[in-house]
């Protein structure tokens, strides 16, 4: 296996990792705010939305990237770094807010 084609797999195993963990987090997230109640439920309930409207984006973008293969274009891995940003920032804040 040539190097890059290395490099490319190691790459979506790690992101293909990184998602399952978000997955697993925001499950613990629907289960905190099911115990919650008002408005502190309503607020938790929004965020969590967001979570997986990002969650949901960032796996878009995994599947173009992977369907493009190591030749990925550098438009591509723009918007894989962009989504992957905004959703660590979007669990960051939400995991802060469930503490």
């Amino acid at each position: 296996m040539d190097p890059e084609k290395k490099e490319f797999n190691l790459m979506m195993e790690k992101l293909e990792a990184k998602l399952k963990e978000w997955g697993v987090d925001l499950e613990k997230f629907k289960a905190r705010a099911g115990k919650a109640s008002g408005e502190v439920k309503a607020e938790y309930e929004k965020q969590i939305k967001l979570l997986h409207e990002k969650l949901d984006h960032a796996r878009k973008k995994l599947d173009e990237f992977e369907k493009s293969g190591s030749s990925a274009s550098d438009e591509l891995k723009k918007g894989i770094e962009k989504a992957w940003a905004e959703l660590k920032k979007a669990f960051d804040n939400v995991a802060d807010k469930f503490k």
